[in-house]
């Protein structure tokens, strides 16, 4: 069964068309959570009641979007929710994190200020305590772009607002966990060298 077929006969209550779509998507959806909420227990409960929603709203689906950004849509909106009644402390990292996301965690923290905060936190963990100080919907607009790699147009599907927005905010999260870093560990690059008046730079 494809997944337009699949669709028509889950919204019709056909519970192993939507057991098909469950199967095509939980793992990445669950990897979604996971970055959001970090404890692997909460990420399945959550996978498990977003999943609950989705099947009751899927009358409501236009096909006019991807099945799977609606999906994301829904399962970003629920971790929004869940993050907003959690007070940071409460979400520590402890869920293994794969070689990728370390990676991506590093990167993060490592490019330029144009477009990502200059620090260099290497570890994963590190950067978790850093984004459960931001704005969860700082948190989620990070999570969505640096370690998903979701391109623009799915982030403003996704976040139902203009491109441009989603780099307005994208930027201002950006800022937001550069200023949590500097408050927490100082500011690390080096100063600017200050130019003598009549010195010519370079």
């Amino acid at each position: 069964m494809d997944e337009m077929a699949a669709l028509a006969a889950a919204a019709q209550g056909d519970s192993e068309a939507f057991r098909a779509l469950v199967e095509a998507y939980q793992d990445r959806v669950f990897g979604h959570v996971l970055s959001m909420v970090g404890r692997r227990e909460q990420a399945e409960d959550l996978t498990q009641e977003i999943f609950v929603k989705a099947y009751f709203a899927l009358p409501r689906f236009k096909k006019d979007a991807a099945f799977f950004t609606w999906l994301y849509r829904i399962a970003s909106n629920h971790c929004l929710d869940f993050l907003r009644k959690k007070h940071p402390a409460e979400l520590p990292l402890d869920a293994p994190v794969s070689d990728r996301q370390e990676d991506l965690f590093a990167d993060l923290l490592a490019a330029p200020a144009a477009e990502r905060p200059e620090t260099g936190v290497e570890n994963a963990a590190a950067l978790a305590d850093l984004l459960n100080e931001i704005d969860p919907e700082q948190k989620l607009i990070l999570v969505l772009r640096e370690l998903e790699g979701q391109p623009y147009e799915a982030l403003a599907q996704i976040l139902d607002c203009p491109v441009n927005t989603v780099k307005s905010r994208l930027n201002r999260a950006r800022e937001a966990l550069k200023a949590v870093f500097v408050r927490k560990h100082g500011n690390i690059l080096p100063a600017a060298p200050v130019q003598k008046e009549g010195e010519i730079r370079p």
